[in-house]
């Protein structure tokens, strides 16, 4: 059920990993922090190749954008798993849910300046 919410979200708007996957596996699965973000990544392999495939096919991906990114969250993400690792649980879910507020935010401010534009 996890994965077909997942699968749809990233779809429709191009999240689901972190978004949907972390919270859906604690809640409705009962996995803890750590788990939870471990296997969003792993879940997160077959659901980029192909939204990257159905992208490019209709032209709304750069390719090599995304290539750059991968290669530095790919350097890096190793970082992030040891500090993660060195995190109380409830850190870990403070930050993450900073981090969501912070995404949320930046969406809402970008709508409404588009909105505006439209005037």
């Amino acid at each position: 059920m996890v994965g077909l919410v997942a699968g749809v979200m990233a779809g429709l708007v191009g999240v689901g990993g972190g978004v949907v996957v972390v919270p859906g596996m604690e809640i409705v699965l009962g996995a803890g922090d750590l788990l939870a973000r471990g296997t969003s990544l792993a879940a997160m392999v077959p659901t980029a190749l192909s939204g990257t495939v159905s992208n490019l096919r209709r032209g709304s991906a750069d390719l090599r954008i995304g290539l750059l990114a991968g290669l530095a969250s790919a350097a890096t993400s190793p970082a992030g798993a040891a500090l993660a690792a060195g995190l109380s649980p409830a850190v870990g879910r403070w930050l993450f849910s900073a981090f969501l507020l912070l995404a949320a935010l930046s969406v809402i401010h970008r709508a409404q300046r588009a909105g505006e534009g439209r005037g």
